[in-house]
């Protein structure tokens, strides 16, 4: 065997999961994640937007044996499957959205 082929078999390889999360408490993953994460807390007085919402899908992803690589918000999605950003000026750009990519090893 060659040396540039035995460095090419010994190179990780990855798979790659990109994912748009909604932020959603009324979610059956969010749901189930606080109240087994956080039982002092009733989701259904968390709020609508609530950062736990995201945590769920990513603590599910990472189970799974995804790693995080990259999140960018977004303010809405359209009927394509595409992500926007609405930039106000003196205004706070609230995220509703998230694009996430993950990766793990391969094999």
């Amino acid at each position: 065997m060659n040396r540039s082929r035995e460095m090419n078999d010994k190179m990780a390889r990855w798979e790659y999961l990109v994912r748009v999360f909604a932020l959603n408490k009324e979610d059956d993953v969010v749901v189930d994640y606080v109240t087994r994460e956080y039982p002092e807390r009733n989701w259904k007085e968390m709020k609508k937007y609530d950062p736990l919402t995201l945590e769920a899908w990513l603590s599910q992803c990472g189970s799974e044996g995804w790693e995080l690589m990259s999140i960018e918000p977004a303010d809405t999605q359209g009927d394509n499957g595409d992500l926007g950003r609405i930039y106000r000026y003196a205004a706070y750009n609230w995220a509703h959205f998230y694009l996430c990519v993950f990766k793990r090893e391969a094999g």
